[in-house]
Parts: C-alpha cells; sequence; structure tokens
C-alpha cells in the first residue's frame, strides 16, 4: 500500500514538471466534501485516485472555487519609493506562476510569487497583474493599478504658485509705497503754500504828518 502510494507519488511529480498542457487533474481540484443543497453533490470522480484524465464529464459545480489576487504595499507612491507586489492563491500543484504589466508577460518574475519594484519611476505606473496555472487550471488576478506621482510635476506647480504669490506681495508693497509718497508729497505742497503765505509783504500803513 505504501509502495503504491510512493509511485503515485511520483508520477505526480513527473506530470507537474512535463503536464503544464496536460488534461490530468488531481482530486485536490474536486469538491469532494460538499454538502448540502446549494452545495455539489459529491463528485463521481471521487475515488482514491491521485489523477482523472478525462475532464470531459466533470460538471463545473464539482470543482472548486479558486482565486487568485494581488496584495500591494501601496498603490500610489511618490517617484523613487519602493513598492512590493504580492501575488496570493488557494491553488494546489503550481506549474508555473508569473506577473503582467498592461497584459504583457514579464519574463524576469517568473515562478515569483513577489514582484519587487525598487526606487518607481513614472515607466513603472500600469496595472500589474498576478497568473497563476495549475494541474486546477489557469487563474488570473485582477488589475492591481499602480500610480506614480513625480515629484517634478508637484515642485514645478509648488514653484508657479509661489512665484505667482511673490508677484501678488511685490505689487500690493508698491502700490502701498506709491500711495504713501503720493499723500507725503501733497502733505509737502500744503506745507509750502503755508509757508509762503505766512512770508508775504508786511501790510502798507500811512505815516502821520
Amino acid at each position: 500500500m505504501v509502495m503504491r502510494g510512493v509511485l503515485l507519488y511520483l508520477l505526480l511529480g513527473h506530470l507537474l514538471i512535463v503536464g503544464a498542457g496536460s488534461t490530468c487533474v488531481p482530486v485536490e481540484c474536486l469538491r469532494c466534501n460538499a454538502t448540502g443543497n446549494t452545495q455539489a453533490d459529491p463528485c463521481a470522480f471521487c475515488y482514491p485516485k491521485m489523477c482523472i484524465n478525462d475532464t470531459s464529464n466533470i460538471t463545473s459545480n464539482c470543482k472548486k472555487e479558486f482565486q487568485v489576487s494581488v496584495n500591494s504595499s501601496g498603490s500610489n507612491v511618490q517617484e523613487g519609493n519602493d513598492i512590493t507586489l504580492t501575488c496570493v492563491y488557494n491553488l494546489p500543484d503550481l506549474i508555473m506562476i508569473g506577473w503582467k504589466k498592461n497584459q504583457e508577460e514579464l519574463q524576469e518574475n517568473k515562478n515569483k510569487s513577489t514582484l519587487s519594484l525598487p526606487e518607481v519611476k513614472s515607466s513603472d505606473a500600469g496595472q500589474y497583474i498576478c497568473f497563476v496555472n495549475s494541474l486546477c487550471g489557469y487563474y488570473e488576478s485582477l488589475p492591481s493599478i499602480v500610480i506614480v506621482e513625480n515629484q517634478a510635476v508637484l515642485l514645478l506647480v509648488i514653484c508657479g504658485i509661489s512665484a505667482l504669490v511673490l508677484v501678488v506681495i511685490m505689487g500690493l508693497a508698491m502700490k502701498f509705497k506709491l500711495k504713501r509718497d503720493n499723500a507725503k508729497h501733497k502733505e509737502r505742497r500744503k506745507q509750502k503754500a503755508e509757508a509762503e503765505q505766512r512770508s508775504g509783504p508786511a501790510p502798507f500803513t500811512l505815516r502821520e504828518s
């Protein structure tokens, strides 16, 4: 019995290596212990077998529902920061795991459940998808959107706003200075007119004979 289990395990290992395109489905992919009216009855294939070659008769409600998702350390990051994406899945008997960016496969991250993006640049922004291929089928996660904020644009906006504020302050200062100079000029003219009136010729008086 033990020898039989070892042989079946070796057979499964061989299928994991060369079975990327195989139709062989392990029993672990089936809902063999489903109970209740809303779930599938125990599958007819749920016998002590390691693999099922004929999958044409397996109904959809007899297959397990597997999930693949992406966890991110941050979806909106500043340019130059680091970000890590992690592929989370519950699929057994993996054949391959990989990543796609904007629907294009990333060759350098095959068979890695984590995708590290150090010191991100604007070109790193996009939609990232994790895909998992196993003997239970091929599954993809929903897109994880990475947004990279460009600090150069932010600095340009800040500089533009600062320059505008500076121009407004200088304009107000010049307006205040001109108003004060006009007030001083009017005051000086008033004082000059009053001085001229005080220093006018003395009044003429008749001499007594």
